[in-house]
């Protein structure tokens, strides 16, 4: 289906003034109207460009929104604030010594400068199409909001007043807040990324392109009571997060809509997870195929509860969590696109087994909602000397590199880890030690295999740009793996397994 742009008033000499064109005086039809139209799934606008429902749209407006500034207005410089980042680091070792940007930590830096956001077009959502003919086509538009500020003006409450928004983060409103736009408006497709925090394979993208990860709705009865409650069952959080919370919780009642995002938060804390701002405040995640969440440095660490002494079973343990979901990526690559995971579903279901798991799980549940806090292996299994001897005999014809990152937990949040994080290169570490051990317990090694097992290892490197230096082996080899390896992990706080 096509129809035409934005027509423009025609001037003639002949004819006396310009008219104004049929199309400036469209009148928005009604509901009924709307719906009593024929219902298409895309339309074309001159040259050629096709957008359809679903797709996020620049669209113009007579009163363009302001552009949101989220950066300080003092030329002076800020005073630089501490990291809110583990003392054990993300790799479980000391912070090392800068390095040459990565891979992930370009990707976040990358400069995006669009004139449509900087001009303070509106961005909407096409929820619906329909048309009575090429010349009168309308749609229904789901507005997007790009600051906190513009919720509160339309009525919504955030909940999250601490919380840092993106550089570029935009927050959906409401079916309420649909309004019906001509084609005409159309401006061009925008760029939305709609973040899944959930899904750590999601292809990574830069600090100041444009996501979206909430929407702004009427809660039910139910939301009402939990919003209203603020109520975290389990493991008591830090006093410093009750504190912040307790001032802003007010009458949720009153307010008609509420700001949701689409993945609650996972952490014990009940905080949602904040992209890097102004500070780093990352985030570890539970790889562990029922458990998949997502905590805060902070709250791992607070009060050593969750802490461990890394044990060999331990770090065998978080070295084979995590390699089924590698099954998000059947083209692996820096930025190529993983499958996605709707947002009805939780993710800790994805990998679920018949019955067979469910009753080796059955109790479980309650078991660890009345474990004891201190507890020293909590739910990690201990594998035997002999076992762990053996994987340590096939895991040393492996790249030093490899099996460093493959012991790392998966992180986000931070500059060299980007706002989707580090999941595929850890994972991957991971998955190529499963693959070599795979291959070399066999009596007889199969070159074919092997042939694998080493193009996916070069083909990791290139990837990462993995410094050789961590792949050097001399007299000391030994001393330089124990030197190199984890020392500390943490227990998961809801699942208790070693992330």
């Amino acid at each position: 289906m096509t129809t035409r742009k934005r027509k423009t008033e025609v001037s003639n000499a002949e004819n006396g003034p310009a008219e104004i064109s049929p199309a400036a005086a469209w009148v928005a039809p009604t509901d009924e109207e709307f719906k009593s139209l024929k219902r298409y799934k895309s339309f074309l606008l001159p040259p050629n460009n096709s957008y359809a429902s679903g797709q996020f749209v620049w669209l113009a407006h007579e009163a363009p929104k302001p552009t949101p500034s989220r950066a300080r207005t003092s030329s002076a410089l800020p005073p630089e604030k501490k990291p809110r980042t583990s003392v054990i680091g993300p790799d479980g070792l000391p912070t090392p010594e800068p390095s040459p940007p990565g891979p992930l930590e370009r990707i976040h830096a990358e400069v995006d400068s669009d004139p449509h956001w900087n001009a303070g077009l509106w961005i909407g959502k096409i929820i619906e199409i329909r048309a009575k003919d090429t010349s009168y086509v309308w749609m229904r538009i789901r507005w997007m909001c790009r600051s906190f500020g513009e919720l509160k003006d339309a009525g919504v409450q955030t909940g999250m007043p601490r919380s840092k928004a993106g550089v570029k983060e935009v927050f959906m409103l409401g079916e309420e807040h649909d309004m019906l736009q001509p084609v005409g408006a159309v401006e061009g497709a925008a760029p939305v990324i709609v973040f899944d925090e959930r899904n750590p394979l999601q292809a990574p993208f830069g600090s100041r392109k444009i996501f979206l990860r909430s929407e702004a709705r009427t809660p039910t009865e139910t939301e009402i009571q939990t919003l209203s409650l603020k109520r975290f069952p389990g493991i008591v959080e830090p006093r410093s997060k009750k504190r912040s919370r307790v001032s802003t919780e007010g009458d949720i009642s009153k307010h008609p809509g509420h700001l949701f995002p689409l993945r609650p938060p996972t952490c014990y804390c009940g905080d949602p997870y904040r992209p890097e701002v102004e500070r780093e405040e990352p985030m570890a995640m539970c790889a562990h195929k029922d458990c998949l969440k997502w905590f805060h440095f902070g709250c791992l660490d607070w009060k050593n509860h969750h802490r461990r002494t890394a044990t060999p079973s331990a770090i065998e343990n978080v070295l084979t969590s995590g390699v089924d979901l590698m099954t998000l990526l059947p083209d692996y690559g820096l930025t190529t696109p993983a499958g996605t995971i709707p947002f009805g579903k939780d993710p800790s279901t994805l990998f679920a087994t018949p019955a067979k798991d469910a009753l080796q799980n059955e109790g479980k549940t309650d078991e660890l909602s009345t474990s004891i806090i201190d507890d020293t292996n909590g739910q990690v299994p201990q594998y035997s000397q002999e076992l762990l001897d053996r994987y340590t005999a096939l895991d040393e014809k492996l790249p030093n590199s490899v099996l460093r990152f493959a012991e790392s937990p998966i992180t986000r949040g931070t500059i060299d880890t980007g706002i989707v994080g580090n999941a595929r290169l850890i994972l991957r570490a991971r998955q190529i030690v499963l693959e070599n051990r795979k291959m070399r317990n066999n009596p007889k090694i199969d070159a074919l295999q092997m042939a694998v097992v080493n193009e996916m290892i070069e083909e990791w490197k290139n990837t990462w740009e993995i410094d050789s230096s961590l792949d050097e082996k001399d007299n000391a080899a030994q001393q330089y793996n124990s030197s190199k390896s984890r020392s500390v992990i943490w227990l998961c706080p809801s699942c208790r397994r070693a992330m």
